[in-house]
């Protein structure tokens, strides 16, 4: 199919050979989302988004892929500082490459984890841009829970949250509260067998690969999830849905 997006990917990760064979695949538009693991300064985050921003922007056009960046605190990377970050979010929301907050979320979920993402959600919620929710490898129901609870209490749009890593653990939490699956394809998790005899209840998520160096990841996941979609004979309009528009839709891109 044309025009796939790739819904979270970690950009400043991801090598520019990387952004050569995502186009050649077919994919069109990423969300470049913000991670810098064991960050220890608000500077940390503003030189990462500002990476993000300009060389990551420049070589995905190199390519031509549009890249769109979410920016915020990942619970694994989140400084000691981090209510500076907080206070200038609201500036990156205006930038025009920036369509919303992310990765942020709980990995342990502690409670100054919940602060920090507590804080962020009601940024988001102010400037009513969609947010890329990080679930971990462990406790993943107790997580995500804890994660739905806070930002119903904020008052988020269930709409908006894309809540990511959704397998069939979690897919039902997701489902009950309204929010939008993020289906990371990878060996460990979601892969496109699985996706495929499930796909109805996945079928309102938003395709994703979840590149970064800092753990075995492929680049190709999502063109790969298509095709083989494709080929084991997937509705064409379902496919359509979650390699491309479903995602064009939520991030308005």
């Amino acid at each position: 199919m044309e025009g796939i997006v790739d819904s979270h990917t970690h950009v400043s990760l991801l090598p520019y050979e990387g952004l050569e064979n995502m186009a050649l695949a077919g994919v069109k538009k990423i969300i470049g989302c913000s991670i810098f693991f064991g960050a220890k300064h608000a500077e940390t985050l503003f030189d990462h988004f500002h990476q993000m921003l300009t060389l990551s922007v420049k070589n995905a056009a190199q390519n031509g892929i549009r890249l769109f960046v979410a920016v915020g605190i990942h619970p694994m990377g989140t400084p000691v500082d981090w209510p500076r970050v907080i206070d200038a979010l609201p500036d990156y929301l205006k930038m025009s490459d920036v369509i919303g907050l992310g990765e942020i979320g709980l990995h342990e979920g502690s409670q100054r984890e919940q602060n920090v993402l507590r804080e962020q959600l009601k940024v988001a919620k102010e400037y009513g841009v969609p947010v890329i929710i990080h679930t971990p490898p462990r406790d993943r129901m107790e997580i995500t829970n804890k994660t739905i609870e806070i930002a119903a209490a904020v008052g988020m749009e269930p709409g908006k949250v894309i809540i990511d890593h959704a397998d069939l653990d979690i897919i039902d939490l997701i489902e009950d509260f309204g929010a939008i699956p993020g289906l990371t394809i990878r060996q460990e998790g979601l892969t496109p067998h699985l996706l495929l005899n499930h796909l109805e209840r996945f079928q309102r998520g938003v395709l994703n690969s979840d590149y970064s160096n800092l753990k075995p990841n492929d680049p190709l996941s999502v063109p790969k999830a298509v095709r083989y979609l494709e080929l084991n004979g997937a509705p064409p309009e379902i496919i359509a849905r979650i390699a491309r528009y479903n995602a064009e839709e939520v991030f308005g891109i």
